[in-house]
């Protein structure tokens, strides 16, 4: 009788690894599931974060870059900071927006005082004009895009409203933080209709501007430049950034995400 091949039973190794060790895409959800852990570890410090403390990071970051540090290894706290200003820059601070009409009923008596003399600041500014650090706006930038908001009134709003839903909440989930992280490894992240696209981008465009690069989110929709460029332009303000949009009659369709110091 011929003896059999000897690779004959080398099929079996494979699953009974898989079972083990688990499959490649395993171990990468692990890891980028581990690093969402780490993200989330940071959240109450990164909550107690003046406005001024949370653009400012964006300085810290790029001199431990220039020091050596490795850019990836900054990912948690950077994406904390990111996560963070996302939630206030694009949601909380519509409390202000007169066109989302905030029930200031709803705040407690401790800080319903804050949110008066911040509204009143917020009328009485005018506005901004789109140059300098407004690079890139449409038309004018109002008062309450301004205004400073204290931690104090960022938590009371999300006591009113504990969902990440528009208007109010703008928080990514734990999804879009890895999403931000595929993207920023040079992967791609496949993601369906309503799962938060214009949300990653940003995520990843943060530490990459960290790290020194250029970074352009391209669409092939010519409506969506204008669009996602100022639906997160409160976003990329308040880390310290600068967003700008290219048209179509520029030739190009994407959006450019710059800073001033990586242009130095």
């Amino acid at each position: 009788m011929a003896n059999a091949p000897a690779h004959k039973g080398i099929p079996i190794i494979g699953p009974i690894l898989n079972k083990l060790i688990g499959t490649r895409n395993d171990r990468f959800v692990k890891r980028y599931l581990q690093r969402v852990d780490a993200i989330n570890a940071l959240d109450d410090p990164t909550r107690k974060l003046t406005d001024a403390q949370l653009k400012g990071k964006i300085v810290e970051f790029r001199e431990r870059v220039i020091k050596g540090t490795d850019a990836e290894s900054l990912l948690p706290e950077a994406f904390a900071i990111a996560r963070e200003a996302m939630d206030r820059a694009v949601g909380i601070r519509n409390i202000f927006n007169p066109a989302k009409n905030f029930d200031a009923a709803l705040l407690p008596e401790s800080v319903r005082g804050i949110y008066a003399d911040l509204r009143a600041q917020a009328d009485a500014m005018p506005p901004a004009e789109p140059t300098g650090e407004f690079l890139g706006c449409s038309e004018p930038v109002p008062g309450w895009m301004q205004v400073e908001i204290p931690p104090e009134l960022y938590e009371a709003v999300r006591a009113i409203y504990p969902d990440s839903r528009p208007p109010f909440r703008a928080r990514p989930f734990d999804v879009q933080l890895i999403g931000g992280m595929v993207i920023f490894n040079g992967k791609i992240a496949e993601m369906k209709t309503g799962e938060g696209k214009t949300i990653v981008g940003p995520l990843a465009c943060y530490l990459a501007s960290i790290a020194g690069h250029k970074v352009h989110v391209v669409t092939v929709n010519d409506y969506l430049v204008q669009r996602d460029r100022d639906w997160t332009f409160p976003y990329f303000w308040a880390l310290g950034m600068t967003v700008g949009s290219i048209h179509p009659q520029h030739m190009q369709g994407c959006l450019l995400y710059t800073s001033d110091a990586a242009d130095e």
